[in-house]
């Protein structure tokens, strides 16, 4: 079994503790108090031994329930168990159930005390990490939510092996996407290591979750509010919200497009060479991802207007000024439509 890797992020909003191991959701019985769990419904199914004993508020499954209307039904949950300001929430599962459980933590009661154990590769890699708790409204992602770390992030790599092979496999795309943004050395090891991260090989997924939270947490520690730097962990995504919500597909599947995507509109400002753009691609052909998909121009275009990094007539895009190097751009929405219909 591979060491423990520990690391602490330290904000305005609190200090947070991230652990990356396996088994650590053992460690619920020695929480004091008593936590009231926020479980995803299928994390439920599949473990029920680890987490049935504890009082339990079960999470739907499923972008389309990460809603106001779930928060809602977690409230009055909350209410018929007694939980007030003492109370330790904990939420347990993928993104969404993080997600779901932060929003609710930061707002119940005016805010609890909270911690999450993150059960995906995309959840430990990302969405768990960072402070940022939040709900879709109408389909649009994450319109709605707060910044507020969490007390602690336990990543629980002994979870990953029930994870359904697509929902893995889509959280390699975050990982790809640490090493284009930041660590020119992490894409080599992806490169070379690519099958035993496939293969969920120990060793290699210890060092992957840890480096990609590593990352994470010295962005987040310069930029808590995505005010500046943290708009680089953006990479790919503002054409993935994008593609996500028209096609429907996977959020890792939507992201390893947009990647794609933004690395070729790099190459088109003289930013990023024809054969970096390849490597990238070829990396996420390598993870078993989509580099390419069937889009509408015009639906992606109308999408993207309504991306919350949007400023006005403006949108914050994120560009790799060579691998392991991104650079925010600011590109006017007109001028962007032309790029679009031209990449789509």
């Amino acid at each position: 079994m591979t060491a423990m890797h520990q690391i602490r992020l330290t904000t305005a909003t609190g200090s947070c503790d991230i652990v990356v191991g396996e088994g650590l959701s053992k460690g619920l019985h020695q929480l004091d108090p008593a936590p009231i769990l926020l479980v995803d419904e299928h994390v439920l199914d599949q473990h029920h031994e680890l987490f049935e004993p504890f009082r339990t508020i079960t999470i739907p499954s499923g972008e389309h329930h990460k809603t106001l209307q779930t928060v809602e039904t977690v409230y009055r949950e909350l209410v018929q168990l007694e939980a007030d300001r003492s109370s330790l929430l904990v939420g347990v599962g993928g993104g969404l159930a993080t997600d779901v459980a932060g929003y609710v933590a930061s707002t119940f009661l005016r805010g609890v005390q909270f911690g999450f154990i993150s059960s995906t590769l995309l959840g430990q890699v990302d969405a768990s990490i960072g402070g940022k708790n939040g709900v879709n409204l109408d389909g649009y992602k994450n319109m709605v939510g707060t910044f507020r770390q969490p007390s602690f992030v336990w990543c629980d790599l002994a979870l990953l092996g029930t994870l359904e092979r697509k929902e893995y496999v889509s959280g390699i795309a975050e990982v790809i996407k640490y090493g284009a943004i930041r660590d020119r050395e992490f894409l080599d090891y992806l490169q070379d290591q690519m099958t035993g991260l496939l293969k969920l090989n120990g060793e290699v997924l210890h060092h992957v979750v840890s480096t990609s939270v590593d990352i994470k947490v010295d962005v987040v520690r310069q930029d808590e509010n995505e005010s500046d730097l943290r708009r680089i962990l953006n990479f790919g995504h503002t054409f993935g919200h994008a593609i996500e919500r028209q096609m429907g597909v996977l959020h890792g599947e939507a992201v390893a497009v947009g990647m794609v995507l933004a690395a070729r509109l790099s190459n088109t400002m003289g930013l990023l060479r024809p054969q970096e753009v390849d490597r990238i691609e070829q990396l996420i052909i390598a993870a078993g991802l989509p580099a390419a998909m069937e889009l509408d121009p015009g639906k992606i275009y109308q999408n993207i207007r309504k991306d919350k990094k949007k400023s006005g007539k403006d949108i914050h895009f994120v560009l790799l000024d060579g691998p392991g190097n991104a650079m925010v751009k600011t590109i006017d929405l007109s001028a962007l439509k032309s790029i679009v219909y031209d990449l789509c």
